[in-house]
């Protein structure tokens, strides 16, 4: 493939690209920047361009030549979908939002492309913002370009659907509040009328706040509850505000089937309802509760993952293309790869080491103010938010804090000698202080491990007396939830995080520090074991097709020298 880029902008390219419906709603000189970052490239006949699956960031306009489009559906099924010809261009959502191709394009006869990368035009819209309200997106495009942007949301990651409960029920919702306060507006108000004070308009104003504040935190509840679709995922996020804060969601792989139902005349005639999402977990739902138009909602989800399934399915068949092309052409192999360097000697600082006792000391600290998350390798460790620690020490401190005043009371004030006293003073230590340590080694030897291939739940009895020991497969996971308790909560950043697996049952993180990481730092693990899978079951696959083709050559090859070493006489006796 040739590539060339023009450092004069021709008036034809210009042209070209005034006929993109894109971009036909330019200036012309927004129409020249735009020119200015195009590429002409040439492909021969037989040339794949883009594979169906895969991430996308260019825009094409076929110049000259042709074009078919392929598309493989979920099973696997083939089909010839279209023809692309001179004029024809294709990759609009690749360009602007980076989505994967649902399509395979191939060059059927030797073709000249436009094409204009995402990064570039990136680029171009940074420098002049102005641009981007002149483009004439799809509305499914701009609506998703739109779309709010989540903590949760991984880069690759796309919004399909944002939603809130249907209008209708916010308007319900209100209607005390609002009921309240015009029954306060016209009663109030009409006694200030009749009397001769503004008194009746201030306690008319401070009746009206709690009615006020009742329909501002209704508003901002229902802003507050997101029910969300992207490519990867569905999600139900729920914020009270100073209550709790709730996240489940659901790997669109995991899910099986989609109930929608509709209650009340009042559903049907102002079309909203509830979505039950059910994936293979105990309690494995995500529960989209009074959204509007729940069909097209269903369609919608139901349509990605068919997306998702047949962009796999295309990746995988490529793949078994391109190993049965490199096989029967005999490419010579990869050449081995070069000797890793030789890491350079670390600089030594006076050959001294770290002292012993100070070695100790370190590990001292480190027990007696553990870190909430640290990182080994591949595998994080969360522990139990140190509110967790405060009710089982609770006692024991107390009762600690109270015999060294009362010792100190004592010797203080000389009520007696001071040797009993200290004697005293000792031996209720020797019974506080293992109680103490008791429950404080029962809070940090429980532990919350996440690795690349599983998930971790270890409870400890303290100093290792016994441990109990609960693993799951990160594929064997069909949903996660979190859930923040109340305000206190929020201030100091830990709850809860609940994993559904198919087999294992529940496993839940309880008490750990930001939960909300450790909710995406599970589904980020989960999503690139389930890769990781998918390419070895694909590799595994294609390593068998080969095997199937390399007996078969032996067998053609075999019958081939029998006949060749049988006389004619032989093969034929009279």
């Amino acid at each position: 493939m040739s590539a060339m880029v023009s450092h004069e902008v021709p008036l034809d390219l210009v042209s070209q690209i005034s006929q993109i419906p894109l971009f036909s709603g330019l200036y012309d000189d927004d129409l020249i920047a735009v020119a200015e970052i195009a590429k002409r490239e040439e492909y021969p006949a037989g040339r794949v361009i883009c594979r169906q699956g895969e991430t996308g960031h260019v825009l094409y306009l076929v110049e000259v030549g042709e074009l078919r489009v392929i598309h493989i559906d979920p099973q696997g099924a083939e089909a010839e979908v279209g023809r692309m010809r001179d004029g024809d261009h294709f990759g609009e959502t690749s360009l602007l939002l980076g989505e994967p191709h649902d399509a395979t394009i191939q060059v059927v006869r030797d073709a000249r492309l436009l094409t204009i990368d995402k990064a570039d035009l990136d680029t171009l819209l940074s420098a002049n913002p102005g641009l981007l309200d002149d483009l004439k997106m799809r509305p499914d495009v701009a609506r998703k370009r739109r779309a709010r942007h989540f903590r949760w949301q991984d880069e690759d990651e796309i919004i399909i659907l944002n939603l809130h409960k249907h209008s209708a029920i916010l308007i319900s919702h209100l209607s005390l509040p609002i009921f309240i306060l015009l029954v306060d507006v016209l009663g109030f108000g009409y006694w200030y009328a009749m009397a001769d004070s503004a008194f009746p308009l201030v306690l008319g104003a401070i009746l009206a706040i709690p009615p006020v504040l009742l329909g501002a935190f209704l508003i901002i509840d229902q802003q507050n509850d997101n029910y969300v679709v992207t490519s990867k995922r569905v999600l139900h996020e729920e914020r009270i505000p100073l209550i709790r804060e709730l996240r489940t969601e659901a790997p669109l792989r995991t899910i099986q089937d989609i109930q929608q139902t509709r209650e009340g005349i009042w559903a049907r005639l102002f079309n909203y309802g509830d979505l039950i999402i059910e994936t293979a977990g105990q309690r494995g739902h995500v529960v989209f509760r009074q959204i509007p138009d729940p069909a097209s909602v269903r369609d919608a989800i139901f349509e990605q993952i068919q997306r998702v399934r047949a962009g796999a399915r295309a990746t995988e068949r490529a793949a078994i293309h391109d190993t049965l092309q490199q096989q029967f052409r005999s490419r010579k192999e990869a050449s081995e790869e070069p000797p890793a360097p030789q890491p350079e000697p670390g600089r030594r600082y006076l050959g001294l080491a770290v002292p012993h006792w100070l070695q100790q000391a370190t590990g001292l600290v480190r027990y007696f103010i553990p870190p909430m998350r640290y990182e080994v390798g591949d595998t994080i460790t969360w522990r139990k938010h140190w509110i967790a620690l405060l009710k089982p020490i609770a006692i024991p401190t107390i009762l600690v804090i109270l015999s060294a005043g009362i010792t100190v009371f004592l010797l203080g004030t000389g009520a007696g000698s001071p040797f009993p006293i200290l004697i005293g003073y000792g031996a209720v230590m020797i019974f506080l202080t293992p109680w103490w340590l008791w429950r404080f080694d029962n809070w940090q030897n429980d532990i919350y491990q996440v690795t690349s291939t599983r998930i971790i739940d270890v409870e400890r009895l303290p100093f290792y007396i016994r441990e109990d020991r609960r693993e799951a497969s990160l594929g064997m996971i069909q949903n996660i939830s979190l859930q923040v308790p109340g305000i206190l909560g929020k201030l100091l950043n830990y709850g809860s995080v609940t994993i559904e697996t198919a087999a294992s049952g529940q496993f839940t993180f309880d008490m750990v520090w930001d939960p909300r990481s450790v909710q995406q730092e599970i589904f980020r693990r989960m999503d690139a074991f389930q890769r990781m899978q998918a390419r070895q079951a694909a590799e595994q696959r294609r390593n068998e097709l080969l095997d199937w083709f390399a007996v078969y050559d032996q067998i053609r090859g075999s019958g081939a020298e029998v006949q060749s070493s049988t006389s004619p006489q032989e093969a034929h006796p009279l």
